[in-house]
């Protein structure tokens, strides 16, 4: 069955009332699970917090423009796994999920996300799993953004994965909007729709350059 195929029985309440999917929906809202993945999103927080103010003291200007965390949805879980083909169980979604927890930074200039990041990849309570540079190669649909997954050690030595999604203020309106034109494609030509995304990705990205360049001309004054 392909990702299609997939997509469309998803939305079929019949998936949802199989035994073993139901199981998997309580043990993959459970407190206990949750609750470790919201410690990993908050320890990720204050780490970026006190980076944030150390680096904009040291600059004087602000480095972080916003951020905010979620642990995601048993439902969003048992999808990503479903469609990728991934054994539907709770060490399926621990083992081959990396952004049950997630990360949104937001920053003001393309090389501060690269700043910020690569403080967290050397950062002796995280282990680095691997990058995903959206930016210098975007995806087809014109998606740009910086990936992180890591391992975040928690206070009782275990460790989570996290998945931090670091971009700018241009990058995460593109994608607010990409997000809502998911939605919206009734009477749009999809190939027009991404073309037209793809282009409009490419001139954020141009302005999101020029803006750093600006920034760089002013600082060398």
């Amino acid at each position: 069955m392909g990702t299609a195929e997939k997509q469309k029985e998803l939305v079929d309440t019949a998936f949802w009332k199989q035994s073993q999917i139901m199981v998997l929906r309580q043990e993959l809202a459970g407190k206990d699970f949750r609750k470790d993945y919201e410690q990993a999103c908050l320890f990720v927080i204050s780490k970026l917090e006190e980076l944030n103010k150390e680096l904009s003291n040291r600059l004087d200007r602000n480095i972080i423009d916003s951020m905010e965390w979620r642990v995601k949805s048993p439902e969003s879980c048992i999808s990503k796994l479903y469609t990728k083909g991934r054994e539907l169980s709770l060490d399926g979604a621990v083992n081959r999920l990396n952004d049950i927890a997630g990360v949104r930074v937001v920053c003001n200039f393309l090389d501060d996300m690269y700043v910020v990041c690569g403080r967290l990849v050397k950062d002796p309570d995280f282990e680095f799993i691997k990058q995903k540079d959206y930016i210098k190669n975007p995806k087809s649909s014109g998606y740009q953004s910086l990936h992180l997954i890591l391992r975040v050690l928690l206070p009782d030595g275990r460790k989570v994965k996290t998945e931090i999604q670091c971009r700018t203020k241009a990058m995460d309106l593109w994608s607010d909007m990409e997000h809502h034109f998911i939605y919206k494609k009734e009477g749009i030509h999809e190939d027009d729709t991404e073309q037209a995304l793809r282009k409009c990705a490419k001139a954020i990205f141009k302005i999101d350059k020029e803006m750093m360049n600006i920034r760089r001309k002013m600082e060398s004054r």
